[in-house]
């Protein structure tokens, strides 16, 4: 039996997902945020948390729920970034998986099958929707994120002592994967903390939130080459 499109899709995206929260570029805001900062003033925190920071380590926890099958599916895992383009995601237990960001290939490594997927970045913003979106969230220019999507500022949330400025981002391309996603940016910390994509009009929701986040910690360049092991099988899905 042929595996569901859901489940085909949700291989890759942690990667996808996980790519939009760690560099937040200066984009297009209302001009006044009611009860909070306004435009400049927004913008201009958000550029410093992006030139301040070039190490994140933090928990991630990824929620995909699928309306129609009245399904959620939890993930947890540990993630560290390093700026340009490196990622380390390690998925706890049930799903055992690690997804390696090297700056040239995605790859996602599932050991109890002994399989690799491995994807060319370059070649997967040409063939996939999904991950194109990679592009925005490693800091493409600005340019190229208004290309493809409307930015409105949806609303202004406070959670107890913390304020978030909620991010609406609609993609102008009505083929697009994701027909709607929302970035959460924490007053104080300039970055995004959680990232909701909408699916099929909003019948699969995924979400992801980081917490226990720390900046430029030390981290080794080796954390982020991934080599095959002896007996693993390389796929390639987007050959």
């Amino acid at each position: 039996m042929e595996e569901p499109v859901y489940k085909k899709k949700f291989t890759i995206l942690p990667i996808v997902l996980i790519s939009c929260i760690l560099s937040f570029q200066r984009i297009c805001l209302p001009k006044e945020a009611s009860a909070g900062k306004n435009l400049d003033e927004i913008l201009t925190e958000i550029e410093k948390a992006n030139n301040a920071f070039k190490t994140l380590k933090a928990d991630m926890t990824l929620t995909r729920t699928i309306t129609l099958l009245e399904s959620t599916e939890v993930s947890q895992a540990e993630m560290s970034y390093k700026k340009p383009k490196r990622l380390y995601l390690k998925f706890h237990s049930p799903r055992n998986e690690i997804n390696v960001v090297d700056g040239k290939y995605i790859w996602v490594y599932h050991p109890a099958e002994k399989q690799v997927e491995k994807y060319d970045m370059d070649r997967g913003r040409q063939s996939s929707q999904g991950l194109s979106f990679f592009e925005f969230g490693y800091g493409e220019s600005v340019r190229a994120v208004e290309k493809d999507y409307t930015i409105s500022l949806l609303e202004i949330k406070d959670e107890g002592k913390k304020r978030f400025y909620i991010l609406d981002l609609l993609p102008k391309n009505p083929k697009s994967q994701y027909s709607d996603i929302r970035l959460w940016v924490e007053e104080g910390f300039w970055l995004p903390v959680r990232i909701e994509l909408y699916e099929s009009g909003g019948e699969v929701v995924n979400r992801i939130e980081l917490k226990n986040i720390k900046l430029n910690k030390g981290m080794s360049d080796k954390l982020f080459i991934f080599n095959v092991p002896r007996g693993v099988e390389v796929i390639e899905p987007l050959k």
